[in-house]
């Protein structure tokens, strides 16, 4: 690593911090912030750690956007510093750079933000690990660090656990067992109680967190042709067809990989999490974003690959051609953050739909300070509820009416307040609010993309019968 690399990580870092001011809140990145309003052991839907990097950064640098998404900032320049050190050469990695991950990607809180830098820490600590030993035995210090790493990883992402049989792997390549066999026991443990905060949140909940996200993850077992498509297409706009493409060719060539530290840990944590996330595609339904982490260990075989092909012209063109498609992604969504492109249809616009929402919260926070009444205002979704809740508004998420989240643990019905507002796409069904008159219509807040009018959300009062003076 050069002054250049380390100068072009600095610049990395300072887009993203640029790009975390500007770029709209997802729903995700302010549930991880509700989280971290009061933190606890672990979350019904995800480990702490997120919740814990957020409410770090919030503390020193207060409650803003921007504060929320340091974490996310920090940690993408980590990876690609990353994935620069491990790259030898260096080029396939710059192109890496202009990619969704590393781009709009890289400023977004989420879950994948400590998975990605506790599995790519892991994946650095296995290589200087099998740097030590190929010339002796493995100092105690190691694996301290490692199980560190692994226990903290676990604490952002469950998927962090793909990362055992990939490091076993590692180390069981090597033989020697005697060497490292002691070390690597004692580094799961320490892992584990690292880790421990999840046990100890699910051990009284009868471990249905866990169940949720297994049942999430793992329920479904059929094959489907559309869904493995479906999850082979995300992986093209993330990082364009080389990840693909090259996947029969790093397993052909496993054996030139094997004699070389670093390389072999790169190809046991690609190779194993990668075809178990191909498995799971084709199996059931896969969320595109949860192969990322394994991508970090691609690139520096890939690089071994252009280094046998860099002199012939064909492929100095179609190279970097395969980054074609998400560079495509990244130059259309800067477009469409700045001037909204009319030939995307308003339903399908996600990305204006999620501005729009948080407009709308910034609309409803202005109109209920006018109120003479400080009520708690329910809705029907957890992404409903952390848009309000950053915005100061005591929102609540209704059990039962869409999917179970942290909000629902401790059940909440709009006939636990005598009177209250309710935010609804028209009027909340009546089985929810048996016992009160008839509401009062307040507000409209109509969701517009362009000229189109996609919804509206209407704002009632609503106050109970028996206390009606």
């Amino acid at each position: 690593m050069t002054r250049v690399h380390y100068l072009a990580i600095l610049a990395a870092f300072a887009v993203y911090c640029l790009l975390a001011c500007v770029v709209p809140p997802m729903d995700d990145e302010l549930y991880g912030w509700c989280w971290a309003v009061t933190p606890q052991w672990s979350y019904y839907d995800h480990p702490p750690m997120t919740a814990y990097l957020i409410w770090l950064t919030t503390a020193v640098f207060g409650e803003t956007l921007f504060a929320v998404r340091l974490p996310a900032c920090l940690g993408s320049a980590f990876v690609f510093g990353a994935i620069l050190y491990l790259t030898q050469p260096k080029r396939i990695a710059w192109w890496l750079l202009f990619t969704p991950m590393f781009t709009f990607g890289a400023v977004l809180i989420t879950p994948d933000t400590p998975l990605l830098i506790f599995w790519t820490a892991y994946i650095l600590w296995l290589a200087k690990t099998h740097e030590r030993l190929n010339t002796g035995r493995i100092p105690a210090h190691y694996w301290l660090i490692g199980g560190v790493i692994f226990g903290c990883g676990v604490l952002g992402k469950y998927t962090m656990g793909l990362a055992v049989p990939a490091g076993f792997l590692t180390f069981a390549l090597v033989g020697q067992w005697r060497k490292w066999m002691v070390g690597y026991v004692a580094h799961g443990l320490i892992a584990f109680a690292v880790a421990s905060p999840i046990l100890i949140y699910n051990i009284p909940r009868d471990f249905v967190p866990l169940k949720f996200q297994w049942n999430h993850s793992m329920g479904q077992d059929e094959l489907s042709f559309k869904r493995f498509g479906e999850f082979m297409g995300i992986q093209m706009l993330i990082f364009g067809t080389m990840p693909l493409v090259l996947f029969p060719w790093v397993l052909l060539h496993s054996r030139k990989f094997l004699a070389e530290s670093r390389l072999r840990v790169c190809l046991c944590m690609y190779g194993f999490p990668f075809s178990f996330f191909l498995y799971k595609a084709a199996r059931g339904p896969l969320e595109g974003n949860w192969a990322l982490a394994c991508f970090v260990a691609f690139w520096p075989l890939a690089a071994v690959w252009y280094e046998t092909v860099k002199d012939r012209r064909f492929w100095q063109i179609a190279a970097p051609a395969a980054f074609s498609l998400p560079w495509a992604v990244v130059a259309i969504l800067a477009v469409h953050l700045a001037y909204p492109l009319p030939f995307v249809p308003s339903t399908a616009d996600r990305v204006t739909r999620q501005t729009v929402k948080y407009e709308i919260t910034q609309q409803i926070r202005d109109f209920l300070a006018n109120q003479p009444e400080k009520l708690p205002l329910y809705v029907d979704t957890y992404q409903w509820t952390a848009l309000l809740r950053f915005q100061g508004i005591d929102a609540r998420q209704i059990a039962g009416v869409t999917r179970p989240s942290h909000f629902t643990q401790i059940p909440e019905a709009i006939t636990d307040s005598e009177i209250a507002y309710v935010l609804w796409e028209g009027t909340p069904p009546e089985r929810l609010t048996r016992g009160f008159a008839e509401p009062t219509r307040l507000e409209i807040f109509p969701l517009k993309i362009g000229n189109d009018i996609v919804t509206a959300f209407w704002l009632w009062r609503y106050e109970k019968i028996a206390s009606k003076k």
